[in-house]
């Protein structure tokens, strides 16, 4: 019996270790795949994505040559967005697609950018804005020479999400999506409900308290509704 891959994409800023937690709280049948994208972790020399269809071509390089079936994915924020378009790419290329889809912290890639632009803003406003959203270590702000080398990865990714451009591509998914949100993050609900779009399978919305960055306060909870959900997968599929 084969495991279910989960491949799981960072946030802005953010990088494969956040999701090393999960390893020992997922289920023997699940196979953590953290993707690590260019310019953090063992990348780190490498130069940040100048846009999304960059990340996607790198992201695709990386992982197709690991990819079996069953597979799933998971990403929060700006992972979300790249977890979307890695799935359509992998199912024009392979004409395969995930078992299930996580979306947590992001609007469905069709509604339009309804944040403040953050890529453009001077550097003491830029940090000023990082800082409140929170999910940031604070020495990153403490500590002059890390800013120096954070903040221009994460002034990248900032700029490849807000620069996106959805382009229709008539794909529609057959597997179900869960959408995961913190009740007290900024988003609008219809733009969570209208990820239900992209997919002819089952579709649900699942809240957490705090805002952008709940992940981190519902580390085993949320990996429990992972489990909870592919082992779901598991049963209807007949594995």
């Amino acid at each position: 019996m084969s495991k279910i891959q989960l491949f799981c994409l960072p946030y802005a800023g953010g990088s494969a270790t956040i999701y090393s937690k999960w390893k020992r709280l997922l289920n023997a049948d699940i196979e953590l795949y953290p993707v690590e994208l260019a310019g953090r972790g063992r990348r780190f020399n490498e130069s940040p994505y100048a846009n999304v269809e960059e990340a996607i071509e790198d992201i695709y390089r990386e992982i197709s040559g690991k990819l079996h079936a069953p597979f799933a994915l998971f990403g929060h924020s700006m992972g979300s967005l790249l977890t979307y378009e890695i799935c359509c790419k992998i199912k024009q290329q392979k004409g395969v697609e995930p078992v299930h889809i996580f979306a947590s912290g992001r609007r469905a890639p069709q509604c339009p950018h309804d944040r403040k632009v953050m890529h453009l803003l001077p550097e003491a406003e830029f940090m000023t804005e990082v800082q409140q959203l929170g999910g940031t270590p604070p020495e990153l702000f403490e500590n002059r020479e890390l800013a120096e080398i954070f903040m221009p990865l994460l002034r990248a990714d900032y700029k490849l999400v807000e620069t996106y451009v959805y382009h229709e591509k008539n794909i529609k998914f057959d597997c179900s999506l869960t959408v995961l949100n913190g009740k007290e993050d900024d988003m609008v609900p219809e733009h969570l409900t209208a990820w239900s779009d992209h997919t002819n399978g089952s579709f649900n919305i699942v809240e957490y308290d705090g805002g952008h960055f709940f992940i981190h306060d519902h580390t085993e909870s949320i990996v429990k509704k992972i489990n909870e959900t592919l082992s779901r997968v598991a049963l209807s599929s007949g594995r």
